[in-house]
């Protein structure tokens, strides 16, 4: 597996990179690792860098994405770099309702951590 996931201390989120294909056993790995990067963390926030993302193995995939992201309690999901499929399948399911969290895509990281540090006036 060539992605990964840290919690940053700097900026009191997870990052996440995904490289390649994510497939679903991959999915439950990364989910399971940030509830407990999460522990004792004052938000519930992450970035996940997308430009190296490949495709998504398959709808199981996105549902238990989803799914854990909402175990975890993700209250923002800021994607970085994400193509214009990625995009249009994130959005899909936030209109469904199977990701609770607020999301939103940037093409800068920089971008991306002011809007993550702006939602944490709303929490």
């Amino acid at each position: 597996m060539e992605h990964k996931i840290w919690f940053d201390d700097e900026h009191q989120l997870i990052q996440m990179k995904i490289k390649g294909d994510y497939t679903t056993e991959e999915t439950l790995y990364l989910g399971k690792k940030c509830i407990e990067l999460l522990e004792g963390k004052p938000y519930r926030q992450m970035i996940v860098d997308l430009r190296e993302f490949d495709n998504m193995e398959s709808r199981e995939t996105r549902s238990v994405s989803n799914s854990m992201l909402n175990q975890a309690g993700i209250t923002d999901v800021a994607y970085v770099g994400a193509n214009a499929a990625a995009r249009m399948i994130a959005k899909v399911l936030m209109k469904l309702g199977s990701l609770k969290a607020e999301a939103d895509f940037f093409k800068d990281f920089n971008d991306a951590v002011q809007w993550i540090e702006k939602r944490r006036n709303k929490i």
